[in-house]
């Protein structure tokens, strides 16, 4: 996360920001500290309208998503540099802008204060916000209670604005001390209603900066600056992402987030305005171009995915996994068949955050998961420059999925073979196909038929109206009986086929647990370590 907020990030800011200020210094004609001000302002991106389309997509978590947000967290740090390089690049009245030294020397100010400032909300917070909400849940009033989360976020905005920082730092760090305590899920669903007002009113405030009578004079020139902003942002997150390990495909999905202008340009443009950095009719025309830019931005991510899946059908190279992309796994899990078993088993690993990376040899499977930007390659599990190129030697374990028997059992082969220190969990087609797999090297062998059997065979039940208590029982007993039998197999053949034992010394526990309201949950013997 370091090195993309702080390497990435940074060079999206200073390549836009050197791009702009030369084409605005040669085409333009403005003076160097103008054109400096002006790159730095379009350098920045929507925050509210960027994180707002990645939640409504779902992609907060993907790759492009993380790169996103990171990029966006820099910008809103590279605010307080800006807002503090206007006055130092403002004119005096003899016409003369500050000298280097005198820009140096603020710019180091702000660094520290940046610093102390951010390391001490972050201290303080830690300190009394867990306390403040004890007591104020003991009250048990829910106005009270949205009303201290209000105080929370605006105190703490506030404390980074009179240090020189902005709101948004402010409210973004009063976020994260607040996401650490265990009230986290209330204060979300307190200020869930506030939301959309709040949207509502940041887009009214943009609207209002529309001024339809200036877009008709010049609506082409406005249309063509929004173009050459859109591509010449875009162009520079390709390569930056690129340069900081993301792929082709997250960069150009990020860089489409990333294309516009930003809320902050508003407000650099009218402090550049009255300090006289800026002509005002300059200015005018340039809100137009942020505003109508920032109203794209759900559809550039919209784009941007439909890019992505085109890119991948006909690039069976960009399937394949890239050095770049996996060099940082470490006890990672691989996942061999992206099939329906492989989606279930990649979606659970995404929700807790643990770190994966799925191979198929169907070029569809693999499209899918990249479409949603997950860890899905192009490749033959049972080939060890494949698992090697994911990663296999640093891998905590290996979930194998594939649809046919002889797949699976080449890829325990291959795994045993090659990383035997990590283990390897594999689906087996019946009870001789798991004495094979485990024959092979397989750690744990699950066979498929028992539990789709007993769901199949509960709704057949039901349409003869019997209780489901009994219904229960039935499969109960019958699951018992079965995990019984596969318990003798697995003693006497030294096998795990007693559904996860432990292989030679099996440890029985209870086949079947209640999970409070009647559902009968089966209990599985985890393989010991």
């Amino acid at each position: 996360m370091a090195k993309y907020v702080f390497g990435m990030g940074a060079a999206q800011v200073v390549l836009t920001l050197l791009g702009v200020a030369v084409f605005a210094m040669n085409l333009a004609g403005l003076p160097g500290p103008s054109a400096i001000i002006l790159g730095g302002a379009l350098a920045m991106s929507t925050t509210a309208v960027a994180i707002q389309v990645l939640e409504d997509r779902g992609e907060m978590g993907s790759r492009h998503g993380r790169a996103t947000f990171s990029v966006l967290l820099f910008q809103d740090l590279a605010v307080v540099v800006l807002l503090m390089l206007i006055p130092l690049l403002a004119p005096d009245p003899s016409g003369n802008s500050g000298g280097m030294a005198k820009i140096a020397q603020a710019l180091g100010i702000a660094a520290v204060k940046a610093v102390v400032c951010i390391v001490g909300i972050t201290a303080g917070g830690c300190l009394f916000i867990r306390p403040l909400y004890k007591k104020i849940s003991q009250l048990a009033n829910a106005e009270i209670f949205a009303a201290t989360t209000l105080l929370v976020v605006l105190g703490i905005s506030f404390t980074t604005q009179l240090a020189g920082l902005s709101l948004a730092l402010g409210a973004f760090l009063a976020g994260l001390l607040l996401a650490e305590t265990e009230y986290a899920l209330q204060v979300e669903s307190d200020i869930a209603p506030y939301k959309g007002l709040l949207m509502g009113l940041f887009f009214m405030t943009v609207g209002m900066q529309i001024s339809v009578g200036l877009f008709i004079i010049k609506w082409k020139m406005i249309l063509s600056a929004i173009v050459v902003l859109i591509a010449g942002k875009l162009a520079v997150m390709l390569a930056a992402g690129q340069m900081f390990g993301l792929s082709r495909l997250a960069s150009l999905r990020s860089g489409m987030l990333l294309a516009t202008g930003g809320e902050f340009a508003f407000v650099a443009f009218g402090e550049a305005v009255g300090k006289g950095v800026l002509p005002a009719a300059l200015t005018s025309e340039l809100y137009m171009v942020v505003a109508l830019s920032m109203a794209l931005v759900p559809y550039l991510a919209a784009l941007g995915g439909k890019l992505g899946v085109l890119f991948e059908r006909s690039d069976m190279k960009a399937l394949q996994p890239q050095d770049s992309e996996v060099k940082e796994l470490r006890n990672h899990v691989i996942i061999a068949g992206y099939g329906r078993v492989g989606q279930i088993i990649a979606q659970m690993l995404s929700e807790l955050l643990i770190p994966f990376v799925a191979l198929d040899v169907r070029s569809d499977r693999v499209s899918t998961g990249r479409a949603g930007d997950l860890p899905v390659y192009f490749g033959d599990a049972g080939s060890p420059a494949v698992l090697h190129s994911v990663g296999a030697e640093r891998a905590a374990c290996a979930v194998i999925t594939l649809d046919t028997p002889g797949a699976n059992y080449r890829s325990v082969w291959a795994m045993q073979k090659h990383f035997p220190h990590v283990k390897t969990y594999v689906r087996a087609h019946d009870i001789n196909h798991g004495i094979n797999l485990e024959k092979a090297g397989a750690t744990v062998v699950v066979p498929e038929t028992l539990e789709p059997s007993m769901q199949l065979a509960a709704t057949v039940l039901l349409q003869f109206k019997l209780p489901p208590e009994e219904i229960n029982t039935h499969l109960n007993n019958f699951r018992k009986k079965h995990l019984s039998e596969l318990q003798a197999l697995a003693d006497l053949s030294g096998t795990t086929l007693g559904y996860l034992a432990p292989k030679k010394e099996s440890r029985k526990e209870d086949a079947t647990a209640d999970d409070g309201d009647g559902t009968p949950v089966t209990a599985i013997t985890v393989a010991a370590a």
